[in-house]
């Protein structure tokens, strides 16, 4: 009898066994718990609000709740997203004149008027860290330097009714006002919040609203029923945090999420996965990773193309990342106006690196201290395989690592002497590629601190002229001295990108412009 039991239990066991590795084999296919969208990402680790952050993790929570007046669509068009209709334009191009959509509404009720719309714009300029995307609008240094209150070129008429004045003509001023962090918030709510806007408050005017945000575990958001547009099919959505690159995509494979981003140095694991390898899909964005060095301490150009010649691109692409990346040339990638094709390829010389560095007054070599993020693993690995290649040329560098938040603070303060770095355009032109990230209105709140006059003088003229044949030759300009003379920024590569889709999720994909449009997505 003892035996028929143990006989009985062991099937039981069994049967259990093969169910529990049945759900698992399903995972990438399974269906959502009830209509809701799961997500498993990193903890970002700071408020959801954009007007603070550039993560791309913080950009994907927040465009799910939050909105700009302009959208930008997959296919890279402009949508008056907030407005009736795009901004009329003065005929000297000064003035834009905006008129918002009637009733919407803000997450906790409120309606959307003029004066949210300045104040966020104002919050973006004082406290943001992209203000540069207002800096040709009138008014925008005294208020950024604390000499006004206001921004004296944003002009109310009246609730729904506004004009942006600016001091010359702004190319792409349309196509800056989609970028993640210009964002519109209820400015009443948000200064109530104070420091708990972006955790325990967050008011949009998105398809989806926060219902909480618990640190270190996750964040949970439900469907705007009185969304303005189009109301989204799905109920909500579920991000978990999963910190560990590799646990995210065994949640996937398990059937416990239903999209994932995988990390570019994970492509080689991915594809010999059986399990999740035909769930993979991939975009292009339209961007770099880079070496940034601190030019106000690097001040001799010699030094930082000795880093130029000391770093072996091929290698970093095709063994490291397993061919998901192409070596760059250039700050501005191919096919973005502006990229300049006529500048030459990198050269792995460690030789030359010593010369260079000798002339420059290091015949010993030099250390080079290099400080990471641990929310990117990837970088941290090419630092690492950079370190080991550098070596050749003599030079020492120093690699530590800190968590996202340390490495914000001592990015700000200046103290970041070397890092890699990514920077992918937030809309589709020159400007938000290589204005918004090196020009000397960026790169001075941050250690990079790159600051040449000819070159701001040239991407300063690109962005005042629709000319495109002129703004090639201008951009090209200025992207030569950016990378193969002064090597403020050390272009690396150009990667592609993957993430994991369920089977389930339908009309769902990341493009180029690498923008989460989860509220387009239906669960099967």
């Amino acid at each position: 009898m003892k035996s028929m039991k143990k006989l009985a239990a062991l099937l039981l066991v069994l049967a259990l066994v093969f169910t529990v590795a049945g759900c698992g084999d399903k995972g990438a296919s399974s269906s959502s718990s009830g209509n809701t969208l799961r997500v498993v990402m990193q903890d970002p680790n700071v408020p959801i609000d954009t007007n603070m952050g550039t993560q791309a993790y913080l950009i994907m929570v927040s465009d799910q709740a939050c909105e700009t007046l302009i959208g930008l669509n997959n296919d890279t068009t402009l949508d008056p997203q907030l407005l009736k209709q795009m901004p009329t334009v003065s005929e000297d191009g000064l003035t834009y004149s905006f008129e918002l959509k009637d009733g919407v509404k803000f997450h906790n009720g409120e309606t959307l008027k003029s004066s949210d719309v300045k104040y966020s714009y104002e919050r973006l300029i004082t406290k943001g860290l992209m203000g540069s995307l207002f800096d040709q609008v009138v008014g925008f240094k005294a208020l950024e330097d604390g000499a006004a209150n206001s921004l004296e070129g944003f002009k109310i008429k009246d609730d729904t009714h506004f004009d942006i004045v600016l001091q010359q003509p702004y190319a792409p001023f349309e196509a800056a006002l989609s970028a993640p962090y210009a964002v519109i918030f209820p400015e009443k709510a948000c200064e109530e919040a104070g420091g708990d806007w972006g955790r325990t408050v967050l008011y949009g005017t998105g398809p989806f609203k926060m219902t909480s945000y618990t640190a270190g575990q996750g964040i949970e958001m439900a469907r705007f029923d009185d969304y303005h547009g189009d109301k989204t099919k799905l109920d909500g959505i579920s991000f978990k945090f999963v910190n560990d690159l590799n646990t995210q995509v065994m949640e996937f494979q398990k059937g416990n999420c239903d999209f994932v981003m995988l990390d570019t140095g994970q492509y080689e694991t991915v594809t010999n996965n059986d399990a999740v390898k035909d769930k993979m899909h991939s975009f292009n964005p339209i961007g770099l990773v880079y070496l940034s060095p601190n030019n106000e301490i690097y001040t001799d150009p010699k030094v930082k193309e000795a880093l130029s010649y000391a770093v072996d691109r091929k290698a970093l692409c095709d063994e490291l990342l397993s061919g998901a990346a192409t070596p760059a040339k250039s700050f501005i990638p191919k096919g973005l106006l502006g990229y300049n094709d006529s500048l030459p390829e990198y050269e792995y010389n460690p030789e030359k690196a010593k010369q260079l560095l000798a002339e420059a007054g290091y015949p010993d070599g030099i250390t080079i201290p290099v400080v990471g993020s641990t929310n990117y693993q990837t970088l941290i690995k090419v630092a690492t395989a950079i370190q080991d290649q550098a070596k050749k040329a003599g030079i020492n560098i120093e690699l530590s690592q800190v968590d996202h938040a340390g490495y914000n603070d001592m990015n700000k303060s200046g103290s970041v002497n070397l890092s890699v770095s990514n920077w992918y355009t937030d809309y589709v032109d020159p400007d938000g590629m290589i204005y918004q990230r090196m020009s000397a209105t960026t790169t001075q709140q941050v250690s990079n601190k790159y600051n040449n006059p000819e070159f701001n003088d040239l991407i300063n003229r690109a962005r005042q002229t629709k000319d495109e044949s002129k703004r090639q030759e201008l951009y090209e300009k200025a992207d030569e001295i950016l990378t193969h003379k002064d090597y403020g920024a050390i272009p690396l590569y150009n990667d592609t990108m993957f993430y994991l889709l369920g089977d389930n999720v339908k009309n769902f994909e990341v493009t180029s412009i690498y923008r989460y449009h989860f509220y387009d997505a239906e669960l099967q």
